[in-house]
């Protein structure tokens, strides 16, 4: 079965709508992030031309909301992770739909960590942590991505699981959340999301998220960072104006493969 972005948008409001329930009746402090808060400013809904949604949510709270989606989301989603997933491919969580692979189709959960003071240490810690990310990710290939018997990739691959055989993915996980805890959340000036890719433009003040603000995203509220425009301006500079045509265009005719067990569900979904 496929559908289009306007389908895989419906779908992800949907998985929206319960995640921003369940969190907000258990008082969990998140807020959308990254595109998902452009996306609301700017369209009140998703970018027409995105099918990523993200929302981050700070370290100390992030087990218990990880454990209340579990316990909570309807059938028709999971919230899928390395303890689930022995191969899963990700250093952060996702809600996705229940049978399909979480790798298009989901809402990335980001955590927000607390940085130490001093620009210096924060950039060392950033580069420190990319470093890290990339070593998950290429253990992660190395182990689910190589398909070819005779290339090589496999043969390097090979290399590589032998150097890493003492460690599995999980231990590695471990190790990046133990640095992550390094420097308590509560007290800290300097925030950013450990598992991004923009490095140290990550690094921001904690006031910048401060008390979430609430913005209409379709028929429901959901929490920006307070700073909101200071941070659209940090990403994204003129944040209003759209990209180039030809840049738009590829992304809206793009269309995703959802398994048949899905399709009671997706069609739910989509009425």
């Amino acid at each position: 079965m496929k559908i289009d972005i306007k389908k895989i948008q419906q779908i992800e409001s949907a998985m929206l709508k319960e995640t921003v329930s369940i969190l907000n009746n258990n008082n969990i402090t998140f807020y959308m992030f990254g595109g998902s808060v452009l996306g609301t400013v700017r369209h009140k809904g998703a970018i027409p031309w995105d099918t990523d949604m993200d929302i981050i949510i700070p370290l100390p709270q992030l087990n218990k909301a990880k454990k209340l989606l579990r316990e909570n989301l309807s059938d028709r989603f999971i919230l899928t992770d390395l303890d689930d997933d022995p191969k899963y491919k990700n250093l952060f969580p996702r809600v996705a739909l229940a049978h399909t692979s979480p790798d298009t189709l989901h809402i990335d959960i980001f955590p927000l960590i607390g940085l130490p003071n001093g620009y210096e240490a924060q950039r060392k810690l950033c580069k420190y942590l990319l470093k890290k990310q990339k070593t998950f990710v290429i253990y992660k290939n190395m182990r689910f991505n190589i398909a070819n018997p005779n290339s090589v990739k496999l043969f390097i691959g090979k290399m590589i699981e032998i150097f890493c055989s003492p460690f599995s993915r999980k231990q590695l996980r471990k190790q990046y959340y133990k640095i992550l805890n390094r420097y308590p959340y509560e007290t800290a000036e300097y925030v950013m999301n450990a598992c991004g890719h923009n490095g140290e433009k990550n690094i921001v003040k904690k006031d910048v998220f401060g008390n979430a603000v609430l913005f209409d995203y379709e028929d429901i509220k959901v929490p920006i960072p307070e700073q909101w425009d200071w941070y659209l301006k940090h990403y994204y500079s003129d944040y209003m104006s759209f990209p180039p045509e030809e840049e738009i265009k590829p992304w809206l005719s793009f269309t995703l493969d959802i398994d048949d067990s899905d399709y009671e569900t997706v069609k739910e979904l989509l009425n």
